[in-house]
């Protein structure tokens, strides 16, 4: 079975294959976003705040912007113990290790503009782990925008499930735009 470990990585050979990509084709790197949704976002958001060498090492600028949908693993250290070690069995992370994961102690000067979309009744992630999470990334001096969707839940994004999908896609599009025009 894959750890978190593996998913990282992943991610970030991802992240660098688009870039050699991108490079290839004369695009502009700079201008390269990452994200996803729910864990995806977690990734996403873990390759572009925690260098590989470790959260002592700061990471290369991999992307110049990540929106995350929903995403997981904002503020692990907030839930229970026992809440905290059932999350790292289903994740992949070794006992005791959700620390490393739990992207709030990642904020540092530096990161990369993001945005999130979180619903206010999310059942995986509470919308207080989001606010705090914005609110140490904007104390921090990095841009962190953070759309709330009343009364939606876990995954609300997606076409047809709640309404939402074209708020998200409008919303996402003008905040790429704007870091793709600020380059």
């Amino acid at each position: 079975a894959a750890s978190i470990d593996d998913c990282v990585t992943d991610v970030r050979r991802a992240v660098e294959h688009v870039r050699r990509l991108a490079a290839l084709r004369g695009l502009e790197t700079q201008c390269l976003a990452s994200g996803g949704s729910s864990a995806g976002a977690h990734l996403a958001l873990v390759a572009a705040m925690i260098a590989p060498g470790g959260p002592a090492t700061v990471p290369e600028p991999g992307v110049a912007a990540v929106v995350a949908l929903n995403p997981a693993g904002l503020d692990l250290l907030a839930f229970s113990p026992q809440l905290r070690r059932s999350i790292e069995q289903r994740a992949g992370i070794a006992a005791g290790r959700a620390i490393e994961y739990s992207l709030i102690e990642f904020v540092r000067p530096g990161n990369p503009p993001m945005l999130i979309h979180h619903g206010t009744d999310d059942e995986v992630e509470p919308i207080e782990h989001a606010r705090r999470f914005r609110d140490a990334m904007v104390r921090a001096g990095n841009e962190c925008t953070l759309f709330e969707y009343e009364h939606a839940e876990h995954a609300f994004h997606y076409p047809g499930h709640s309404g939402h999908f074209d708020d998200v896609i409008d919303a996402t599009a003008r905040f790429l735009l704007d870091r793709i025009a600020a380059n």
